[in-house]
């Protein structure tokens, strides 16, 4: 937990309250009937207790019970990203490679969870345009045509940005768009740390001609990062995992966002 939400708990003097944040701040997302059993009251004394803690703005309510208020993003360097849900990445990966077809051009920005996209297209002849300088280190499928972006190398994030990288996407279009992103949040939308690379993404979407497929692990759900990429109704599918809270993908597909959790089984 952050200093932050650390802090925030401690003022609160009321016990069950100060146990309903820490539990929200634990799961980042709880619902009323998981908080009538777990302190063996009503649902309508628990939906009071959220009523007043949303009001304080120390959590968001949902419909069916409350999210966890998240601190700013900030970035990672990629180092550090690529060793954390590993598994999850992995499989987000594998699914949404599934998803390409043969002959299409897809756009991939950088990112940890977009380079595992591209570690499993094989067997399948696409054109793959991105500025993730990362997928270099990759043993690429002989059949995939990579093509990348020009502009200024980010040690931090490994990837490829400013002009000469947006003008150069500007001359292509996309069947199928595939982003990383910090953030994804009910309200805010999906987010980026970095300016720099917020700009890549909006011009991916502006030329993407088919599908726009968010790919996030659990650890971005109800997040919001610094800079917005776009609102949730630009995406067609967001490819998240098995950990991100069943209530948080219902609130998002009751947005009209389309969700896809994989299965740890996959």
């Amino acid at each position: 937990m952050k200093e932050h939400g650390q802090r925030a708990i401690m003022a609160v003097s009321n016990y069950r309250h100060k146990k309903i944040l820490e539990l929200v701040y634990q799961r980042k997302s709880i619902s009323a009937d998981e908080l009538a059993t777990e302190f063996g009251v009503s649902k309508i004394t628990i939906r009071r207790d959220l009523d007043t803690l949303a009001l304080d703005k120390l959590l968001e309510r949902t419909r069916g019970g409350a999210v966890s208020i998240s601190d700013l993003g900030f970035e990672e360097i990629f180092e550090a990203k690529n060793h954390l849900s590993t598994k999850e990445k992995s499989l987000i990966g594998k699914y949404v490679a599934s998803l390409i077809s043969e002959n299409e051009t897809v756009f991939l920005n950088s990112g940890s969870t977009t380079l595992e996209v591209v570690r499993h297209l094989k067997g399948k002849r696409v054109r793959v345009v991105t500025n993730n300088a990362a997928s270099l280190s990759l043993e690429l499928d002989p059949q995939i045509e990579m093509i990348l972006l020009g502009g200024d190398y980010r040690v931090q994030s490994r990837s490829l940005v400013g002009s000469l990288t947006i003008a150069a996407l500007q001359s292509i279009y996309s069947s199928i768009t595939v982003l990383g992103i910090n953030g994804v949040s009910i309200k805010r939308g999906c987010t980026t740390a970095v300016q720099l690379e917020t700009s890549v993404n909006k011009a991916m979407i502006e030329n993407s001609s088919g599908k726009v497929i968010l790919v996030a692990d659990h650890s971005k759900m109800n997040c919001v990062s610094s800079f917005l990429t776009c609102a949730l109704n630009r995406v067609d599918l967001l490819v998240t995992d098995w950990m991100t809270p069943l209530s948080f993908c219902e609130e998002l597909q009751a947005s009209g966002l389309n969700v896809f959790r994989v299965p740890e089984d996959q």
